[in-house]
Parts: structure tokens; C-alpha cells; sequence
């Protein structure tokens, strides 16, 4: 089997930096904060321009790139001091002593991807790490049919697992199975409504998948 992890609020915990960041940028804009991190996972989406408008950002005031900027220079700040998701090693290390392929396919930008799994140590458990060429947030489903398309993979092979709607709308146009986990950027209310299983950790994740090998 191969195994595609999303990356932010899958394997990466970085969910804390969400409402930080928004709450920097509408305060800078003079527009209301976030109600409470409940609030930020009810409206973060893809694709990243509609998450702003959702959160009350004016399109016709400045443009994405612009509004981009502000992410840029405070995601580093923010993210430096989080961790791995709870249940990542023991999970990465089950399927590994199971014989099973580990990929990323993540919307970060490459080069922040690969410095952040070396700075846990992770690197080893992945066969193959897919970012983008910049920090848009765009072209995650294009990279994953180029890599599928590049390697050979069958899609009915991969289970994706990820902590979005998007990676569920991803899993789909790639032709693959997915796995969604609670305990990321998106309620598990959102997460259900995409149809496809939501599990709340990535212990029990690991354990579903295993038990049905």
C-alpha cells in the first residue's frame, strides 16, 4: 500500500498558527478577530482566497498576493515553536514495519517542507516528499496526478490521509481511497460531510488501517 500524509494539521500540528496569523492580519485591517478556534476551523478552505473572504478580508481593498505577504513573513514565527502531531511516531513507525509506502503530498512550499521534517528527524519514513514551488497553497491535486503519472502508482494502491475537505476532494481526483483525522484544521462536522471515514487521532488512524491489512 502507499500511503499519502497530508502535512499541516495531518502530521505537523501546527493548527495554532491558523487563528494567530488571521486574528495579525484582520487586526492589521481593522476587521473583528476570530470568535475562538472553533470559529477558524468552521472557515478555513480551500482554496486559501476563499478562507480569507470567509474570515472577512476585502478583495476589493488589496489583492491575495498582497494579504499573501502577511502569511509569509508570520507563519515562520509562528510555526517555529510547534510540534508533531500526537501519535506520529507511532504511527509512521507501524507502517513502516508493515511494509507500507509513505509519502507527503503537502501545499507548503517545498523547501520549508523538507527543513521542517528534518528538523524532527522524519525524513527516513517517506519515499517521496511533494510540496509546491511556492507558498500559495495551489496545485496540490496537479503535483499528486504528476507524481502518480511519474512513478508508475496505481491510485487504487494509495490511501490518502489528511485533516481537510480538500484533501478529501484531492483523494477523489487522484482515484484514490482517504482517511480524514479530527484533530486538525477543520471540524469533524465539515470533515463527515465529504463522506469519507473521520477517525480522531492519528493512533486510531494507524489502528483502522492496520487491522483492515
Amino acid at each position: 500500500m502507499e500511503i499519502i500524509w497530508d502535512w499541516n494539521g495531518t502530521l505537523f500540528d501546527d493548527v495554532s498558527t491558523g487563528p494567530a496569523i488571521l486574528n495579525a492580519m484582520l487586526m492589521k485591517r481593522g476587521k473583528p478577530p476570530l470568535r475562538d478556534l472553533a470559529h477558524y476551523r468552521e472557515i478555513f478552505r480551500f482554496p486559501v482566497e476563499d478562507y480569507y473572504r470567509a474570515a472577512g478580508l476585502d478583495f476589493s481593498r488589496e489583492t491575495f498576493a498582497s494579504m499573501a505577504e502577511d502569511y509569509f513573513a508570520l507563519y515562520p514565527i509562528e510555526s517555529q515553536n510547534c510540534g508533531l502531531m500526537e501519535g506520529t511516531a507511532e504511527a509512521l513507525s507501524a507502517f513502516r514495519a508493515a511494509g507500507f509506502s509513505q509519502n507527503i503530498l503537502s501545499a507548503s512550499e517545498q523547501g520549508l517542507l523538507e527543513r521542517q521534517l528534518k528538523k524532527f528527524g522524519i525524513e527516513r519514513y517517506f519515499s517521496h516528499v511533494i510540496g509546491q514551488a511556492d507558498g500559495y497553497a495551489v496545485g496540490k491535486t496537479q503535483r499528486g496526478l504528476q507524481w502518480l503519472r511519474e512513478e508508475g502508482i496505481s491510485p487504487q494502491s494509495c490511501l490518502l490521509i489528511g485533516d481537510t475537505d480538500h484533501d478529501a476532494e484531492t483523494a477523489a481526483k487522484l482515484g484514490c481511497r482517504c482517511l480524514l483525522v479530527s484533530c486538525g484544521h477543520q471540524s469533524r462536522e465539515r470533515l463527515q460531510a465529504t463522506g469519507a471515514p473521520v477517525v480522531d487521532s492519528l493512533r486510531e488512524a494507524a489502528n483502522l488501517i492496520l487491522k483492515k491489512q
